[in-house]
């Protein structure tokens, strides 16, 4: 909590916009969720077109386990910077969880306009499509072989007549 008062008694005397972003940041990692989330609104009133303070906010829901706010937050952040692939991944994810199949679906394919190798996005699609299925299969990672046996290990494996 010590970096947040530093932060605090520096923008009680001249507000700067790294210097918000630090402290709201600060107040999070201290699990200050409702601090944060204030200060947070702040800086989205202040700095609009920073979506960091946007994504931010999503966090803050995401650790309280507000999903519906996290969502919408996360909506604003697509709006402002559609290429945002890590809050689409996480729409992708939230419209799963909260029963927005359709629009789970939707994301995942607007994802791949931007990164169309994108593998989350691939596999998601793959549950309910043949298509993505197969494609899933052949651009997902090869598992790697297991490691061939020691002589001892394999000597132990051998049955002794």
């Amino acid at each position: 909590m010590e970096a947040a008062e530093v932060y605090s008694t520096f923008l009680s005397q001249n507000e700067d916009e790294r210097v918000r972003w630090n402290y709201v940041y600060s107040l999070f990692e201290a699990n200050e969720y409702d601090k944060a989330l204030t200060e947070v609104e702040k800086g989205i009133s202040l700095y609009p077109h920073n979506i960091r303070f946007l994504y931010l906010k999503s966090l803050i829901y995401r650790n309280t386990q507000q999903e519906e706010k996290e969502k919408e937050a996360l909506e604003s952040v697509r709006e402002k910077n559609p290429g945002n692939l890590d809050a689409r991944a996480r729409l992708v994810s939230l419209y799963d969880s909260l029963g927005y199949k359709e629009k789970a679906t939707e994301e995942a394919k607007a994802i791949l306009l931007y990164d169309g190798k994108n593998l989350s996005a691939i596999e998601y699609l793959s549950y309910d499509s043949e298509f993505y299925a197969l494609l899933y299969s052949t651009l997902k990672p090869k598992e790697e072989p297991s490691s061939p046996e020691t002589e001892e290990e394999e000597s132990n494996n051998t049955d002794t007549l």
